[in-house]
């Protein structure tokens, strides 16, 4: 199972860095921007999840091989519970795993969307008046939307 997972891993980096890579190479930019950045860790979060679910399997299958050579109620009880435990957090790693593998695979395809957002003058501008001899202060605060 490790190899495969490996493979399967490297396989799907080697995916992610030739989908990305190949329009960045004509370009003199930087290559890693906000979303390549969360991209690549999703991808990576994805791969420790799926690994770890494999580990909850074997643990599972390990502790029902023990079930079944139970000797009392109360151990094979104790066992199935552990079992049922294990298996539950196999398909909750797998499910997550699945969430950031679509998630990064989708950020990592819409990287090179953001290079032509225009940008937004967000500054405020104030405008202070003040009358010494009526002692008034106005302050205005402006924002163009």
């Amino acid at each position: 199972m490790g190899k495969r997972l490996r493979q399967f891993s490297c396989g799907v980096v080697i995916l992610a860095l030739v989908i990305t890579g190949t329009p960045q190479l004509a370009r003199a930019k930087s290559y890693m921007n906000a979303r390549r950045t969360f991209g690549f860790l999703f991808l990576g979060g994805s791969a420790l999840l799926a690994k770890k679910a494999l580990d909850f399997r074997s643990d599972a299958n390990e502790i029902y091989d023990a079930y079944k050579v139970a000797r009392t109620a109360e151990e094979a009880k104790r066992l199935f519970q552990r079992t049922s435990d294990r298996d539950t957090k196999s398909q909750m790693s797998i499910g997550l795993s699945l969430v950031l593998l679509v998630s990064g695979l989708k950020l990592l395809l819409a990287s090179g969307l953001d290079d032509n957002i225009p940008k937004i003058d967000r500054r405020l501008q104030i405008d202070l008046e003040s009358n010494i001899q009526t002692q008034k202060l106005r302050v205005a605060l402006k924002r163009s939307f």
